[in-house]
């Protein structure tokens, strides 16, 4: 009978084969649980990662957000201050410039008064002429504060229509050379060889003419030139003023479409008024779709001020 354990050498021998199998085992066990563990460590590392990612996209846009609501902040706090700064000098203006139309009317009034029946003619006639610019003058105040108001409000309205911008020209430069030959001032107008019809507003460009002139005649000492110009270009009616005046220094060039501003640089040259004129001619050229702007060489070399407009109501089609 053949009896297995009775055999050791076949022991051994299976003890031999036995041992490499089990460190073989072992390994391959070992080396499967390693990669596993890996993979789970890797997919671990991934997961954290990605989170990782979303929390720093999550972040990111936090703190974009909270930048553009700072940005936003300090702009609408640049804003307010702007406006303080408009109201404050508003009342500053209304209290100066109002009151001295008033008191001059008040003034001659009272001269007219003591005059009485026996008041001299001329002298009757000084008072009244002076308070006919008063009036006048307050008259052009209350005026510009109305379109302003209506700017602010959004009731700017214009009027478009079709007519001659020469005959325009014509009735502008006939109104203010009144003003110019009564502070000597020599006011050149060039014609334009054709008549140009363009399709605008008549009112409020020819308030944009007399604003430009006005300020001219205003600023231009005494024998000084005033040139007025017009003609077309590619569309365009291009129309400019140029002064002998005091000039605009660099700085103050970018200021003076700004609502209320009135120039520091040069004190002897600063006339009442709101300082709202040239803001006013600005938002009615960009109301036809134009551009305005100033040009100076600097203090004591003039001004030119210019303006253009597109000629027909092509330009406002949308």
């Amino acid at each position: 009978m053949f009896v297995f354990f009775a055999q050791p050498r076949y022991l051994i021998y299976y003890a031999l084969l036995a041992v490499p199998l089990i460190l073989l085992t072992f390994w391959i066990t070992r080396r499967l649980a390693l990669r596993k563990m890996r993979r789970a460590v890797m997919k671990a590392e991934h997961n954290y990662q990605q989170q990782i990612a979303s929390l720093q996209v999550q972040l990111s846009g936090k703190v974009n957000m909270l930048e553009s609501m700072v940005e936003k902040l300090q702009l609408s706090n640049q804003e307010l201050n702007r406006l303080n700064e408009i109201r404050s000098k508003f009342m500053s203006i209304v209290a100066h410039d109002l009151r001295q139309p008033l008191t001059s009317i008040q003034g001659f009034t009272s001269v007219l008064m003591m005059d009485g029946p026996q008041g001299s003619a001329n002298g009757e006639q000084l008072a009244l002429n002076n308070i006919l610019k008063a009036t006048d003058n307050m008259n052009q105040l209350m005026a510009d504060l109305m379109d302003i108001s209506m700017i602010e409000s959004g009731k700017f309205k214009m009027d478009f229509k079709n007519f001659n911008f020469n005959q325009l020209i014509n009735d502008v430069y006939t109104l203010q050379q009144v003003n110019a030959q009564k502070k000597g001032l020599f006011l050149v107008r060039y014609e334009y060889p054709n008549d140009v019809m363009v399709y605008a507003d008549r009112f409020r460009i020819s308030q944009v003419l007399n604003n430009l002139l006005g300020n001219a005649i205003k600023f231009s000492p005494q024998g000084g030139r005033i040139e007025m110009r017009y003609f077309l270009q590619d569309g365009w009616l291009i129309c400019y003023v140029a002064d002998e005046g005091p000039g605009i220094a660099h700085a103050e060039q970018a200021k003076v479409f700004q609502k209320f501003h009135q120039s520091d640089t040069d004190r002897s040259t600063r006339k009442q008024g709101w300082g709202l004129g040239l803001s006013i001619a600005q938002e009615i050229i960009n109301a036809h779709n134009g551009e305005i702007g100033v040009q100076s060489a600097g203090l004591g070399q003039g001004a030119l001020l210019w303006f253009r407009i597109p000629v027909d109501s092509t330009a406002f089609e949308s």
